[in-house]
């Protein structure tokens, strides 16, 4: 009989496998723990952004450090930086919302003030650069008087303005600062004080702009076309000097047609 010797079998190395439930009906444990530390750690971040966020906020808009309280006023000479800082309505604003637009409007319709610009800087630093109104002529009417600058606005008087015209209005009734006088007749006054510099005061009625010669007598001269009626004015006025005739008064409203009365020779 024959043997043969059997070969010894190997033994198989057991592989470890894993499970994700080995026993019906039991749930594993460790992977939803840390599942759900995972979540948690996630969280984090987006927990300090908000409170980030939220500190910011509070320093933006509940500190005061970020609200204006004063200004700076740049370009002023008549018209007080107090004055601006009232109508510019900035006082107790966050510096976040203020609207430099709009802010100028508002400073810009101060009767003294032409234009103005705005600038901010943080926390709560305002610029406001101005450009005043310039007076040109004294205008007194009911015995009040104010400034007129080129553009026929009426300004507040603000003390002695050297060397300018003085108008006396003869309308009746009060002028309210802001006002708009009639353009023509401010350049009119003042292309006559041009002309005519020793010219200390002129009137203004509805026949337009008069005053009174050295020799005692008004000459009218109206609105408009100065430099030619005050060059009639002067040749007229020769003329009669020399013809010894005392006019009454002289009209050069229409310089077609200048106008005198006699009153009589000298």
């Amino acid at each position: 009989m024959r043997l043969t010797r059997s070969k010894p079998k190997r033994r198989k190395r057991r592989r470890s496998r894993r499970y994700e439930a080995a026993v019906p009906g039991v749930r594993p444990r460790l992977r939803p723990v840390v599942g759900a530390w995972r979540g948690r750690l996630d969280a984090v971040p987006s927990v300090f952004l908000l409170v980030a966020l939220g500190w910011l906020a509070g320093q933006f808009f509940i500190t005061d450090k970020f609200y204006v309280h004063e200004i700076t006023v740049v370009g002023n000479q008549f018209v007080s930086a107090e004055e601006i800082f009232s109508a510019s309505e900035l006082a107790g604003l966050s510096i976040f919302w203020v609207d430099p637009a709009r802010v100028e409007a508002a400073v810009a319709r101060l009767p003294g003030i032409k234009e103005a610009r705005v600038r901010c800087w943080l926390p709560n630093q305002v610029v406001v650069e101005v450009v005043e109104r310039q007076a040109q002529i004294v205008w007194q009417r009911d015995g009040t008087r104010y400034w007129v600058d080129e553009a026929g606005v009426v300004l507040p008087a603000r003390g002695e303005l050297e060397g300018a015209l003085l108008v006396e209005d003869l309308a009746p009734g009060p002028l309210r600062v802001g006002d708009r006088l009639d353009p023509r007749v401010v350049e009119s006054a003042l292309e006559l004080h041009r002309l005519l510099p020793e010219l200390a005061a002129v009137q203004y009625s509805d026949q337009g702009l008069s005053f009174h010669h050295q020799g005692g007598y008004p000459i009218y001269l109206g609105v408009g076309d100065m430099p030619e009626k005050v060059a009639i004015m002067k040749a007229l006025v020769r003329k009669l000097a020399a013809e010894g005739i005392q006019p009454e008064f002289i009209d050069l409203r229409f310089k077609e047609g200048p106008y005198y009365k006699a009153g009589g020779s000298k």
